[in-house]
C-alpha cells in the first residue's frame, strides 16, 4: 500500500541527557507543520578510487551518518498570557533560553552555553524516522497579506527507519494564527513605523555534524543573527537611510504581530545594524529594502529577544 506524504506526525522532545530519547508522546509533543522536508539519511560519501585493468566504478563508502528536517510553523501566540508556547522546545533545540513571567509572558533570548539537544520523531504514515542529539537554527517569514512562520531546520544523529503507528496528535495548544496586515502587524526602526511590506529574521546558528574517533554529535559552534526590512521609502528628512547605512548605525527594531491581551508575538532587538539600503518597485511605489546584523553587547547574549503572549 502507497505511503502518503499528508499522513504525517512530527514529535519534538527537550532530551534529559544529551542523546537519550525521552519519547516524545503525540498527547504531549506534537508539533503543528507545513512545508516538511524530511532527509532521512545524509552524511559523507567518499569513493573508493581503486585502479584496474579496465574502467568503471568502485564504488563509495558513506563516512558519517545523520538526518535533517525542516518544516515551518504558524507564528502565534498562546490562549492565556504566561503559558509556554507549544513550539517552545523547537526554541530550546536552537541555542534559546526560556523565561517564563506568569501570567505574563513567555521571553526566548539566544545562549551561547548549555544549549540543550532534542529527540525528533517524523512518522510519515507508519514509517518512523529518529533523530537524537538535534540542534537547529529558525528563521522568521513575516509577509503582508500573509501567514507568518518560523521556519526551522535541525540536524540530529541517524537512527534506522522501523514501522511504527501514526501517533494521536494532541494540537490543541496551537492558536490560528492571525494575518500580516494593518490590523494586526506593526515594526519600528529607530523609532519609525513603518509601512512594512516584508520582514525576516534570521538567528543564524552554525550547526555541524562532528565525525571523529569516539565523536559523534551535532554542535551549535556559532551565531550571527541578521535580518531585513522592506517597506514604503521615506524622506531623507524623516529618515536617512544611507547616511544611516553610511555610518553603520545601531537602533532599536521591534515587531509586534497580534491584538488584544494574547496571541501575540514580539521580535526586539536593541542593537541592530543598518546595513546597505536597495530599492525596488511595488505597485509604483518606492520601496526600500533595508539589511538588518543584530549585535551583542559587550554582556553578550542580548541581540534580540522573542515574546509571547
Amino acid at each position: 500500500m502507497a505511503k502518503l506524504m499528508r499522513k504525517m506526525a512530527i514529535l519534538a522532545k527537550v532530551e534529559t541527557v544529551r542523546g537519550t530519547d525521552p519519547i516524545p508522546t503525540g498527547a504531549a509533543n506534537a508539533m503543528l507543520v507545513s512545508e516538511v522536508t524530511l532527509t532521512p539519511i545524509e552524511g559523507d560519501v567518499v569513493q573508493r578510487d581503486n585502479i584496474k585493468p579496465y574502467f568503471g566504478s568502485a564504488g563509495s563508502v558513506l563516512v558519517t551518518q545523520y538526518s535533517k528536517v525542516a518544516f515551518s510553523i504558524e507564528m502565534a501566540g498562546v490562549g492565556v498570557a504566561g503559558d509556554v508556547p507549544a513550539y517552545a522546545p523547537l526554541m530550546r533545540g536552537c541555542a534559546m533560553s526560556v523565561t517564563t513571567a506568569a501570567g505574563v509572558s513567555t521571553t526566548f533570548a539566544p545562549v551561547s552555553d548549555a544549549i540543550e539537544s532534542l529527540t525528533i520523531y517524523g512518522n510519515i504514515d507508519g514509517i518512523v524516522h529518529k533523530m537524537t542529539d538535534a540542534h537547529g537554527t529558525v528563521k522568521a517569514a513575516v509577509d503582508a497579506k500573509g501567514i507568518p512562520k518560523w521556519q526551522f531546520e535541525f540536524t540530529g544523529l541517524f537512527s534506522p527507519a522501523a514501522d511504527a503507528a501514526l501517533p494521536v496528535a494532541d494540537y490543541s495548544k496551537y492558536l490560528a494564527p492571525l494575518g500580516v496586515n494593518k490590523a494586526n502587524s506593526t515594526l519600528t526602526l529607530d523609532g519609525l513605523g513603518l509601512a512594512a511590506a516584508s520582514f525576516a529574521f534570521d538567528v543564524g546558528n552554525t550547526v555541524v555534524k562532528r565525525d571523529l574517533m569516539t565523536v559523534d554529535s551535532v554542535e551549535i559552534t556559532g551565531r550571527v543573527s541578521t535580518g531585513s526590512v522592506t517597506f514604503e521609502n521615506t524622506s531623507v528628512a524623516v529618515k536617512d537611510w544611507i547616511g544611516m547605512a553610511r555610518s553603520s548605525a545601531i537602533v532599536a527594531m521591534a515587531l509586534k504581530h497580534g491584538v488584544g491581551a494574547t496571541n501575540i508575538v514580539e521580535i526586539k532587538s536593541t542593537r541592530a545594524q543598518i546595513g546597505k539600503p536597495t530599492y525596488s518597485d511595488s505597485d509604483g511605489v518606492q520601496m526600500v529594502t533595508v539589511p538588518l546584523e543584530f549585535l551583542p553587547s559587550n554582556t553578550g547574549n542580548d541581540e534580540w529577544s522573542i515574546v509571547v503572549r
